[in-house]
């Protein structure tokens, strides 16, 4: 038997400006807020006696670091990358794989193209997502997909979720995530007052009588759609 996850879950946002200039030049904000984020499960073990099975209730937890806040202004297609850094504590009690999902939320301003754009990896918002303890790398969305309802009017969306931060599940862990944001030199006057919010939600899966498996070879860093009888919730 296993009962469903209840996750809360803030975000980070970066929110640009463009002052007159000759180049396509942008003021950045970038705002990282921590979650707390709290989940329990009912994990079952069969047993032979009366054809019952035997119940063990349980919960796993993790918390973020404090609100960091990261203002960036005059942000210029110079190539130079502006990094926000927050922290995921895991204390257990019991075993569990991480994960964080990733949500790209992205608008388009006086310029007319929405600042993070996958389909021009070149000139868009050079976004870098990556974690220490374990050292890690993180897929970035590129398809588009269905926006929550609280993104701001005008958005386009990319999501991955489940991406895993360890294959090996952990009793413990503090894991330091860095958001690095940057414009490259190729930038056009087309990307001038866009804007776009990341926002990254980390959780956790107890490991006990669910063993990870995925649709695809679990690598840290990319997303694990589950499979067989591995749940997420």
């Amino acid at each position: 038997m296993r009962h469903r996850k209840e996750t809360r879950s803030l975000g980070k946002a970066i929110r640009l400006a463009v002052p007159v200039l000759a180049v396509p030049a942008i003021a950045l904000s970038l705002t990282m807020i921590g979650a707390a984020l709290t989940s329990t499960f009912c994990s079952s073990s069969a047993t032979e006696a009366s054809g019952q099975d035997s119940v063990t209730t349980t919960s796993v937890t993790l918390t973020n670091s404090a609100i960091a806040n990261c203002p960036v202004t005059g942000l210029l297609p110079n190539g130079n990358q502006t990094k926000c850094t927050f922290t995921t504590s895991y204390a257990g009690p019991s075993a569990a794989y991480l994960a964080v999902n990733v949500l790209v939320e992205a608008q388009a301003g006086s310029g007319g193209t929405a600042l993070y754009n996958p389909s021009d990896g070149s000139n868009d918002l050079n976004l870098i997502i990556t974690s220490t303890s374990p050292t890690v790398t993180y897929t970035l969305p590129t398809t588009a997909t269905t926006c929550p309802g609280n993104a701001p009017s005008g958005s386009t969306c990319y999501e991955l979720d489940n991406e895993l931060i360890s294959t090996a599940a952990v009793t413990s862990a503090t894991v330091s995530f860095t958001v690095s944001v940057g414009l490259p030199t190729t930038s056009t006057t087309g990307y001038q007052g866009g804007a776009a919010q990341i926002i990254l939600t980390t959780h956790a899966a107890q490991s006990g009588n669910n063993t990870l498996s995925c649709t695809a070879t679990a690598t840290a860093g990319s997303p694990c759609t589950a499979s067989g009888t591995f749940k997420w919730s």
